[in-house]
């Protein structure tokens, strides 16, 4: 069964944040919907983001963090770290809108994880510089229902 208008609605207010709640937080530290922001290391709110999308009947869950690289033999394990923290945040974000809309419309949201839907985007942000720092981006996509 598809989503009826009434319910697109909703789930589109959800993963809206352009007024009135801050992307970069899960709410650690203050309000998450008025900006909190969390405390300490890496994954901080200034360094991390989540973004929803909906498009059609596809939710597209997208994670991105700023990574200092360093030295060329540690990069890939600085990325796969990377890797492992946007998904479990992914999968956070994900399930907080799941959480979302089923409080608002009174009906648990299906979603499906689509096979070989994962993405991973790295963007050097200086390449000469001796942090190497650069964006890493993982995007989910799931279909919903």
């Amino acid at each position: 069964m598809g989503l009826s208008f009434e319910e697109v609605n909703i789930l589109g207010n959800i993963v809206n944040d352009t007024y009135g709640k801050g992307s970069t937080s899960n709410g650690s530290y203050g309000n998450g919907k008025l900006g909190g922001y969390n405390l300490g290391g890496a994954g901080t709110s200034s360094s991390c983001t989540n973004k929803a999308s909906l498009q059609g009947n596809h939710l597209y869950v997208t994670s991105l963090i700023v990574v200092n690289l360093g030295p060329i033999n540690y990069q890939h394990k600085s990325i796969s770290d990377a890797e492992n923290e946007l998904n479990a945040r992914v999968k956070a974000h994900h399930n907080t809108i799941k959480k979302e809309f089923k409080k608002e419309s009174g009906r648990a949201l299906k979603s499906k994880l689509v096979k070989n839907s994962e993405t991973t985007d790295i963007d050097m942000l200086n390449h000469h510089a001796s942090t190497r720092s650069a964006i890493v981006r993982r995007t989910f996509c799931f279909e919903i229902g």
